[in-house]
């Protein structure tokens, strides 16, 4: 089942702090939910180019783990990082990755599945496989040194943002 459907809410950030602050509330919602027992597991799927803010984002999702933020390092050399908390913390990074069909043969849906939370940046290198997924899908576009548009993307249904929030929220197709 490919998820298309979603909710998208804009941010935008001037600072590392700001982009690390909507890390924490994405980070805090998901924390709610895999609490509260409705999932097992979540996926955070990152796009966006180099030096966008990825890591910094991901430091702060794991802020709200209860994972100390200066253990949060980008795994760009060694694919992932897992890191315990409250929740445990996969982080991948798919930056090194050519073609979607090398995620297979290393276990990436097996990794997908597992408890607790999945961070991915360079996501748009999955191809099509996350798309199968429900999912959170961080974009990042950058306007200037440290002035960003993030737009959160919530492919959950029910989402995950609005019911943390206890909001309506307009559905989009993507």
């Amino acid at each position: 089942m490919t998820h298309t459907r979603c909710i998208e809410v804009p941010f935008a950030s001037r600072s590392r702090q700001s982009t690390e602050g909507i890390g924490v509330l994405v980070g805090s919602c998901l924390l709610e939910m895999l609490t509260v027992g409705t999932r097992s597991s979540a996926i955070v799927a990152l796009v966006g180019p180099l030096g966008a803010g990825k890591t910094v984002l991901t430091g702060g999702v794991a802020m709200s783990l209860g994972i100390e933020r200066s253990a949060v390092a980008s795994p760009t050399f060694v694919l992932e990082r897992n890191y315990g908390g409250r929740q445990p913390m996969r982080h991948l990074d798919l930056y090194r990755i050519d073609d979607p069909d090398q995620l297979m043969e290393v276990g990436f849906e097996e990794e997908l599945e597992k408890p607790g939370v999945t961070v991915i940046e360079w996501a748009e290198r999955a191809g099509d496989l996350l798309e199968l997924y429900e999912r959170i899908e961080i974009g990042f576009e950058v306007l200037g040194d440290e002035a960003r548009r993030i737009t959160v993307r919530d492919f959950y249904q029910p989402s995950v943002i609005a019911g943390c929030f206890g909001v309506g929220a307009a559905v989009s197709s993507y």
